[in-house]
């Protein structure tokens, strides 16, 4: 059995989109799935309010128990690329890249991705960053629009696409229809309120149609929940504001809505469409990357077309078979094998 160390910086929420992966990752080689490996250490660390004490182990403190810890592994893998600073400069590392939104800003239909103007601090950890991805012996990507970008951006480090994974049993529970879904048609919108999310795009599709819109997700700001509801109300949108949900009642909410609208412009994997397929729900998506490698063609939509998602959503039909067999693609026992793949092929 050979052994890996995890690798990141400040300790995260599982419920956050990183922590969770990491959490996932963590569970699955301490529980064997990954064939040939084992879990060795897990390196992080509670974040300090600190700004000094912040950096101190970010850049330095960090790296430095990192290395020592890569001479009694065989690997070392650093889970997200914000840590990317961590890869030590000698023996057999992997960073596994969800998106490179803060290395590469950009614009996407009119909306900014990535931090546009970094201070003159995160510039320094930027170029940290960027030279980690560098030395890596090897980078993850969670889509194959990632992949591409890393190719292009680090040409000298080898790349392997390894989409993330979901249980499937966990999606086909038996589930009570959520008591405030409404009599007619129950579409779900499910993340945050910020700009690349376009929750603001689901609410101007949704108006004046005959159908209730479930906002899923903890709210941003107060701000942002009170102006996003004034906003549906003053276009005639049926806007129903739920927050978060624990596991079972998304899924539950997942099973029994008509569909899923991610009109998201900027993703590094997209994950609420998959869940949606493995609860057997159409999604409609949003053609942009890289969420748009996960569903079926005919549920890919133009982004700013409003029309056609108003067509899609009044023609939606009951396709549970044909999804959840899309989303068998994406199974924990497909992302085990991929993962021990990418291990072994540093040996």
């Amino acid at each position: 059995m050979r052994k890996v160390t995890l690798a990141r910086g400040g300790a995260l929420s599982p419920y956050s989109g990183l922590g969770s992966t990491h959490t996932a990752l963590t569970k699955r080689l301490k529980s064997g799935l990954i064939e040939g490996y084992e879990l060795d250490e897990v390196h992080e660390y509670t974040i300090k309010k600190n700004p000094f004490a912040r950096i101190w182990r970010r850049w330095f403190s960090g790296p430095s128990n990192v290395a020592k810890l890569s001479k009694t592994c065989d690997v070392i893998h650093i889970t997200d690329q914000e840590q990317s600073g961590l890869v030590p400069k000698t023996g057999k590392s992997i960073v596994t890249v969800h998106d490179l939104f803060h290395l590469n800003p950009s614009e996407r239909n009119g909306v900014e991705v990535g931090e546009q103007n970094p201070s003159f601090i995160r510039k320094k950890d930027l170029k940290k960053i960027k030279q980690g991805l560098a030395r890596a012996s090897l980078l993850i990507c969670v889509s194959k629009f990632t992949q591409q970008e890393c190719e292009m951006r680090f040409p000298g480090t080898p790349t392997t696409w390894i989409p993330h994974a979901i249980k499937l049993q966990e999606y086909e529970i038996e589930t009570e229809r959520p008591s405030w879904f409404s009599e007619g048609v129950n579409l779900l919108v499910i993340g945050s309120e910020e700009p690349r999310k376009r929750v603001d795009f689901a609410v101007k599709v949704c108006a004046g149609m005959d159908v209730t819109l479930h906002k899923i997700g903890a709210e941003s700001s107060t701000e942002s929940k009170h102006d996003l509801c004034s906003y549906a109300e003053k276009i005639n949108c049926n806007l129903n504001w739920v927050g978060r949900l624990e596991q079972e009642e998304m899924i539950a909410a997942l099973q029994h809505a008509d569909a899923l609208l991610f009109p998201s412009i900027a993703e590094g994997f997209g994950l609420p469409p998959l869940e949606a397929y493995a609860s057997g729900t159409t999604a409609l998506v949003a053609d942009a990357p890289a969420h748009n490698e996960i569903p079926l063609e005919h549920h890919i939509l133009p982004p700013e077309d409003i029309a056609a998602w108003r067509t899609a959503i009044s023609e939606l039909k009951d396709e549970s078979s044909v999804v959840k067999e899309r989303a068998a693609v994406f199974s924990v026992e497909n992302w085990a094998k991929r993962h021990q793949n990418a291990y072994d092929s540093l040996f």
